[in-house]
C-alpha cells in the first residue's frame, strides 16, 4: 500500500481531502511553535530547589510547592512510569512503608510526613551512595526515585538528629 504526502493540491502550500474538501494550509510555524512550547516545557521540568539536611547526599532534582507534591530522582533512575510505588509514612520519630518486599528494579517512594516537625527520606546502599529527598512540612509530600539492585539499603530521615530518635531502618532487595 502506498501512502501519499499529498493529496491534491488546489492552491500552493493548501491540500484538498480525496472528497475535495479543502484542508488547512501546511506550514512549518506551526511545528517549529510546537517545538518551541516542549523545549520550554522540558527545561522548566528540570528546575527545581533541592532540600536542606545535616548531610553531603548526591544531589537530587526536586522541585515541589509547600503542602503539595515534589519529587527527586536518583542519579542511577528510570523511568517513573516504569517504576514500583511505596508509601514511606514519616512521623515523629518513625518510618513505616506500604511494602516489606523489594526485588531488583525502579521504585518510587512517596514520602508522606504526618509528624509535626519537618522530615525527608536518605536511601544509601549497592549502586546508591547516597540520595535525600526534599525535607518536608506537616501534610506536605515529595517523591524520590531510585534503581534498587540486590543487596541492603538503609533508610532514615536526615533532618537533624532524626535518625538517632528511630527514623531509620534497613530493606533487602531480592
Amino acid at each position: 500500500m502506498e501512502i501519499r504526502r499529498s493529496i491534491v493540491t488546489g492552491f500552493p502550500g493548501h491540500a484538498t481531502s480525496r472528497k475535495g474538501t479543502a484542508m488547512a494550509p501546511r506550514t512549518r510555524s506551526g511545528a517549529a511553535a510546537g517545538i518551541t512550547v516542549m523545549a520550554a516545557a522540558l527545561t522548566l521540568a528540570g528546575c527545581g530547589s533541592s532540600g536542606s539536611s545535616s548531610s553531603s547526599p548526591t544531589p537530587a532534582t526536586p522541585s515541589a510547592t509547600s503542602k503539595a507534591t515534589s519529587s527527586a530522582t536518583a542519579p542511577a533512575s528510570s523511568s517513573a512510569s516504569a517504576s514500583t510505588t511505596v508509601t514511606a509514612t514519616e512521623t515523629d520519630f518513625a518510618i513505616a512503608l506500604s511494602q516489606s518486599t523489594f526485588h531488583p528494579g525502579a521504585y518510587t517512594f512517596t514520602v508522606v510526613n504526618q509528624g509535626q516537625a519537618p522530615h525527608n527520606l536518605a536511601i544509601q546502599g549497592p549502586g546508591i551512595p547516597q540520595v535525600v529527598s526534599q525535607t518536608v512540612q506537616n501534610g506536605a509530600t515529595t517523591k524520590l526515585t531510585v534503581q534498587l539492585q540486590g543487596g541492603s539499603y538503609e533508610l532514615w530521615c536526615a533532618v537533624d538528629a532524626h535518625k538517632d530518635k528511630g527514623m531509620d531502618l534497613t530493606i533487602a532487595v531480592g
